[in-house]
């Protein structure tokens, strides 16, 4: 009967300590890793979507949702990187997040000054750097995730995967803006910037059809990327037009925060599959 006993406090205690264990390994501090993930890719949107704010407004379109667009991106940016700072233990993920708030100050000081086409070249100069470096914090954060996951079924791995490539589609979404709006502004680097336009427009268009075959979409998920889709395919059909300048600025601008609300609504389904 003792060992009877014993034998079952036994596996209560290993139970209860891989149970811990999967919690800590499922964890970024006080959030979940795909919540990191999440939260960290959306950064890399949110660089993007401040510089084409500022460049819209230095170009003379002064619609106040634009300037909210700009001030709201850039409070959530600062609170976010709070968060991950907040949350981070690996020393990668930490030495990422210090590199991007080293970036972060000298970018914030020119979005926050008045907008004029001087400071919209530093904007130019400078964004791709910050896009960079919170790109690196998502890497190292998934990669955080894969070492602690090590012993786990590759399914987790994979989602988290798709996690970033889903989030990664807002940054692209804000990106071609950006750089569509460059093209437009500053000809003599246009040579240059049409070249970043189209390979945008490329890595955009392979992550839908990658997207699209996933294992994890649910049918909320498929119907949203139908409605992606949709809004997708006047480029798909005309993508010399966008790298030449036929769309006007207002259907881009229009267009492309359509698909990155779209795939923030697609990348919180997939969070939320994985934190099931």
């Amino acid at each position: 009967m003792r060992r009877k006993i014993t034998t079952l406090l036994t596996v209560l205690m290993i139970s209860c300590t891989f149970n811990n264990i999967i919690g800590q390994s499922k964890n970024f501090g006080a959030i979940t890793y795909a919540k990191a993930v999440n939260i960290s890719g959306k950064q890399r949107m949110l660089s993007q979507k401040m510089s084409k704010a500022y460049l819209l407004l230095a170009k003379g379109i002064n619609e106040e949702s634009i300037k909210k667009e700009l001030n709201s991106s850039k409070f959530i940016f600062e609170k976010q990187l709070q968060i991950l700072i907040k949350n981070a233990s690996s020393s990668n993920v930490k030495l990422s997040l210090k590199r991007i708030n080293k970036l972060w100050l000298e970018f914030k000081e020119v979005i926050t000054s008045t907008p004029d086409t001087q400071n919209s070249l530093k904007i130019m100069k400078l964004n791709t750097n910050l896009l960079k470096t919170c790109n690196d914090a998502v890497v190292n954060i998934e990669n955080s995730f894969n070492y602690n996951n090590q012993f786990f079924q590759n399914k987790n791995k994979e989602l988290v995967n798709i996690i970033n490539k889903s989030g990664r589609q807002r940054m692209l979404s804000q990106r071609l803006c950006l750089y569509y709006t460059a093209t437009s502004m500053f000809f003599k680097d246009s040579a240059e910037y049409k070249k970043i336009l189209n390979n945008v427009y490329s890595e955009f268009d392979n992550a839908i059809g990658d997207l699209l075959i996933s294992s994890y979409n649910s049918t909320e998920i498929e119907e949203e990327l139908g409605v992606t889709m949709s809004l997708w395919e006047k480029f798909q059909t005309n993508q010399k037009g966008l790298l030449n300048g036929s769309f006007e600025l207002q259907e881009i601008f229009t267009t492309t925060n359509q698909l990155t609300k779209s795939f923030n609504k697609i990348t919180g389904l997939y969070e939320g599959i994985a934190n099931n």
